[in-house]
């Protein structure tokens, strides 16, 4: 965070009136990963880039990869292992010998609007076919999962994103947005893993101790065969601290 976004941070804060940490509470809540009936596996490195997902990869082609930035091995398992190729998206160019060797690649930003730096992520995803989505877009993915038309949605089995800002929660304004998406997701999919980013502060909202970034899986209720109850234990087994040298972050509500 740049000094003008530290202030214009701090700013909005005093000018709004604080969320309920009830509320913010009972939205955290909905994030809670369940059983789902499909054994997690992890792909990608052993640290940052490294994610847990259900292994349900039956008749998926494809990965919709936005954000890879420079670590591409999530990508690469995905390929060598289950033979899925990765539509890749940064804002950055990436060197050839770090994609996959049948990946495609753009250099644009997803973003609501359309230009030729940017793409929606509607033209991104440019199947008819079911795919797994992978965000990771340092807060564009709040703007960009409201965008997104709900027939894509049905369209995505496995979605994996990171939450960026979530120091925000108390501002009525980015409340708003994040409750926003929150709900939108419970209307097609059951979160099924949830692992704090441990390079993020953790702000305290309540009895809360949330961190700043999260990151994600989701499954297509459509794929799971009964309604879950079960929550996951989380930490999971194969949950890996994002930076080696820092301390793990327990989320619990």
């Amino acid at each position: 965070m740049n000094i003008k976004e530290f202030i214009l941070d701090k700013f909005h804060l005093y000018l709004e009136k604080k969320t309920n940490s009830d509320l913010v509470f009972d939205t955290i809540k909905k994030l809670m990963p369940y059983e789902v009936g499909f054994e997690l596996i992890r792909l990608g490195e052993n640290s940052d880039g490294g994610y847990l997902l259900p292994k349900d990869f039956e008749n998926i082609n494809y990965c919709y990869s936005a954000g890879v930035g420079f670590v591409t091995q999530f990508e690469k398992d995905l390929e060598e292992k289950f033979n899925i190729k990765s539509k890749m998206l940064d804002v950055c160019e990436i060197p050839k010998n770090l994609l996959p060797k049948k990946s495609t690649f753009i250099q644009k930003k997803l973003s609501i609007y359309e230009s030729d730096q940017n793409i929606t992520i509607n033209e991104f995803i440019d199947t008819d076919d079911e795919i797994i989505l992978k965000l990771d877009i340092e807060g564009d993915e709040y703007s960009n999962l409201i965008y997104l038309d709900e027939r894509k949605m049905s369209q995505i089995r496995i979605l994996i994103l990171e939450f960026h800002d979530l120091r925000n929660l108390r501002s009525p304004f980015f409340f708003k947005i994040f409750n926003e998406v929150v709900e939108k997701l419970s209307k097609y999919f059951y979160f099924c893993h949830l692992h704090p980013n441990n390079t993020s502060k953790v702000k305290k909202i309540g009895v809360l101790k949330i961190p700043d970034m999260i990151e994600l899986t989701l499954i297509n209720k459509n794929r799971v065969k009964f309604q879950p109850s079960k929550r996951l234990n989380i930490p999971h087994p194969l949950d890996k601290k994002t930076d080696p040298s820092k301390a793990e972050i327990y989320f619990q509500t």
